[in-house]
């Protein structure tokens, strides 16, 4: 099966109201949704985000997965995952290229109609029926750091191995989509090294905080929980660094009932789960891994 990824593209009016993009493929002579194959080595995230600028020249902040189609193309299945992709309205202009030579911005209800193909009119209805723009709490395990037998000071100073600070540079690229705000970490060594490279390329500043941290957490394991539910308040994209023992406490602390009992995967070094709020209220969760 051939595995492709891509992007609803939306924006917000002036009076609140909504609108889609739409793209022309003259090849095919349709309207459809920006997408395209995953590359080797490419998460399907990766991919969605490439594909989109590729094909409109927009940068849009992405937000929560809007589900996957699966259809039949020139003989071959094929299954395209997409993702929510939030266009500022002084962004939203339109570069031809190759593939594409037009692009029009329609209501959603307008959309539904233009596109040409149903599985793009599946994702407009899975958009139309949640709530549209939603802010992203990425909440980050710091990457792979030196074993604890192999460190004789401080486990406090313990730092990222070389594969660490590998994951940490990867992490630009596998976050970059979310348009990051705030950098929020655990003041130990081994996850400020984490957040370092991205927060300098977004000219961000680190907040280093001992709520995050292990050893506060076993001694109050909910001040990690009241600093997240805190910061869920705020209408921005938020990146949480911290440790194994202390995220799924916290996860569990703010996550809503609706998605209390949603199966909480261990995160591997440098996985992270994306939280989807809505004015403070939490209505998704994804989980993003490097390795995939």
């Amino acid at each position: 099966m051939m595995r492709a990824a891509g992007a609803l593209l939306w924006r917000e009016l002036g009076d609140r109201s909504i609108e889609i993009a739409l793209i022309h493929r003259p090849k095919y002579d349709d309207w459809t949704l920006p997408k395209g194959k995953i590359e080797e080595g490419e998460t399907a995230l990766q991919c969605a985000y490439r594909e989109l600028i590729e094909e409109t020249g927009i940068k849009a902040a992405f937000t929560r997965q809007l589900g996957s189609v699966e259809y039949e193309e020139s003989g071959q299945r094929k299954r395209v995952i997409f993702w929510a992709a939030h266009c500022a309205l002084d962004a939203s202009a339109f570069i031809p290229n190759e593939e594409v030579d037009e692009m029009c911005w329609l209501s959603a209800e307008d959309a539904l109609v233009a596109a040409t193909h149903g599985s793009d009119k599946e994702i407009i209805e899975n958009f139309m029926s949640q709530e549209g723009r939603t802010d992203t709490l990425i909440i980050l395990r710091h990457t792979k750091a030196l074993e604890r037998g192999d460190w004789d000071e401080e486990d406090s100073q313990r730092t990222l191995s070389e594969v660490g600070f590998d994951q940490a540079q990867l992490l630009l690229k596998h976050l970059e989509p979310f348009a990051i705000e705030e950098v929020y970490t655990s003041d130990y060594v081994r996850c400020v090294q984490t957040v370092t490279p991205l927060a300098h390329s977004r000219g961000l500043t680190i907040t280093q905080v001992p709520s995050l941290n292990e050893e506060t957490f076993e001694t109050d394991p909910l001040r990690s929980v009241s600093f997240a539910n805190a910061l869920k308040q705020d209408e921005k994209n938020i990146l949480i660094c911290s440790h194994n023992p202390v995220i799924p406490t916290m996860l569990r602390g703010i996550l809503n009932t609706k998605l209390k009992n949603k199966d909480l995967i261990k995160l591997e070094p440098g996985d992270a789960w994306i939280v989807h709020r809505v004015r403070g209220e939490i209505v998704g969760l994804d989980y993003l891994s490097i390795g995939n």
